[in-house]
């Protein structure tokens, strides 16, 4: 017998992507953004500090940044940061190892987490890759 022949929408043409790589894509753009918010605000804070410190002649540690708008955003906002950054490593690498996508891009996208706005370049670079290439992705 023969299959039906009715139109098939472009979602029904083409399989997405396995649920566990859909899900450590998931993680992977809630982190991306998270991270580049949070580098946007380390980004704000540094140059908030550089500028205080040349009004006010003191020591640059003395500088508060956004510390002096947001109660303790000169602490939270590069330890936030930081700990974001980690989290998101493991979940760009998570998505490699389940992915296989080239090597040297990935090493930009994980790299994207310390360059102000590439967060979101990479994120959209991955996310675009993977739903171009999805019909040929295998996943566990």
């Amino acid at each position: 017998m023969s299959r039906s022949t009715s139109p098939t929408t472009t979602a029904d043409a083409r399989p997405g992507l396995p649920p566990k790589t859909r899900s450590a894509l998931t993680r992977y753009r809630l982190l991306a953004w998270a991270t580049g918010v949070f580098l946007l605000l380390l980004t704000l804070h540094v140059v908030l500090q550089v500028v205080q410190w040349q009004q006010d002649g003191g020591p640059y540690s003395a500088a508060e940044g956004l510390g002096s708008w947001v109660p303790g955003a000169d602490a939270w906002v590069p330890i936030t940061h930081g700990y974001l950054y980690l989290v998101y490593v493991v979940v760009a690498v998570d998505l490699w190892f389940r992915t296989r996508l080239p090597l040297l891009p990935m090493v930009g996208v994980v790299l994207a987490g310390t360059v102000p706005f590439m967060s979101f370049v990479a994120e959209r670079w991955v996310t675009r890759h993977l739903t171009v290439t999805s019909p040929a992705m295998e996943g566990p």
